[in-house]
């Protein structure tokens, strides 16, 4: 069989498939390191060597998850997996809506509920705020004197809800003027304009994964076709550049330095091999199975790991390893890894003995 043959029986919505199932998981560990306690670690007094790979994992391959799950989200939303022709009319949006309830609104209340009486419990929210409707609505939402709602990871299960409403809009600017609405959503994500009340993050990610659902491409397909090796190299140049910059631990007030054209391009490339790759591995059988179960446990990891972590990180770093640059790393590592297990264990049990309640709270995952 020829090479022009072989690439032609490639099922390419399978494989785009087997890939994202294969990184839900990764990508929420890599959320986990993302939200590690910096500031206890950095109080550790790591080695340039140790900070180096803290700051490898944490600040510039992690940083690709986000944006990530931005564009798998856009690209499903969109999707219709029954014809190749993307059909979006008000009774197919008003049944999304009706399905992100469960999927994205009942979890996102639930959790940001119990954080709430946590915070109550442990002093961190005076409970007479909880009688001011406007103050509550706000800790649901951007929390008290902040951007994020009370459980702060979920900032990106709202911002995905604002995309879902605003969806007939961004169908509306794609399908018009695709190439033109992508290059000013990437112009305004690319801008100095910050705003944490304005999602722009999620609207250029989610827009450019719907752009490929909507007009009928696939990612996988259309990334093959890119020169491999340049693009890694610049990868690597690009990493080894932000190393070099950010070699010294830093604290809470001297935060990472960020040179934002080296930043933006680094998110372009990394997201791009990083489908590249997995997709390459999947497809010559380097990677075999897909362990389904890790990949439906994301959510509840994602919805977990803060608690998880206060339990687990502050008897670590305050009272079982002396600080030095090796239990730096361990602990780092190790902490990750064990919210990691335990969530998935819990998961298991939860979906075992109480399925329904593990299928609400996580969104029928």
């Amino acid at each position: 069989m020829s090479k022009q043959n072989s690439i032609e029986v490639i099922n390419y919505d399978r494989l785009w498939s087997q890939t994202v199932d294969l990184l839900r998981f990764p990508l929420m560990v890599a959320v986990c390191f993302i939200h590690v306690n910096h500031q206890a670690l950095i109080d550790m007094n790591p080695s340039s060597i140790a900070y180096s790979v803290y700051f490898l994992i944490s600040r510039i391959l992690a940083e690709l998850a986000v944006p990530l799950f931005f564009i798998i989200s856009g690209y499903y939303f969109f999707y219709n997996k029954n014809s190749e022709k993307c059909i979006f009319d008000k009774e197919i949006y008003v049944s999304k809506l009706k399905k992100r309830i469960k999927t994205l609104l009942i979890p996102y209340i639930f959790w940001n509920v119990v954080t709430l009486i946590l915070f109550v419990l442990d002093g961190r929210i005076a409970i007479h705020n909880l009688s001011d409707p406007l103050c509550l609505l706000n800790m649901f939402f951007y929390g008290k004197n902040s951007i994020y709602p009370v459980a702060v990871p979920f900032w990106f299960v709202r911002d995905l809800m604002y995309m879902v409403v605003i969806s007939p809009i961004i169908y509306f600017l794609v399908k018009k003027a695709g190439l033109i609405t992508m290059l000013l959503f990437c112009i305004f994500w690319l801008s100095p304009f910050h705003s944490g009340y304005f999602p722009k993050v999620a609207l250029f990610f989610f827009c450019l994964g719907a752009f490929f659902s909507i007009n009928g491409r696939n990612i996988v397909k259309d990334l093959s076709i890119l020169p491999k090796i340049p693009l890694f190299v610049v990868l690597i140049m690009l990493i080894i550049s932000n190393l070099l910059i950010n070699r010294n631990p830093m604290d809470t007030v001297h935060s990472a330095i960020n040179i934002p054209c080296v930043h933006n391009i680094f998110i372009f490339v990394g997201l791009v091999s990083t489908v590249m790759i997995i997709s390459k591995m999947l497809r010559v059988g380097k990677i075999r199975n897909v362990n389904k179960g890790l990949a439906s446990a994301s959510f509840f990891l994602f919805a977990i790991h803060p608690f998880a972590f206060s339990i687990i990180f502050r008897p670590l770093t305050l009272k079982i390893f002396p600080h030095n640059a090796f239990t730096f790393l361990i602990i780092y590592l190790f902490s990750v890894s064990c919210v990691a297990i335990i969530s998935v264990r819990v998961y298991k049990l939860l979906k075992l003995y109480f399925p329904k309640f593990a299928s609400i709270i996580t969104g029928g995952r």
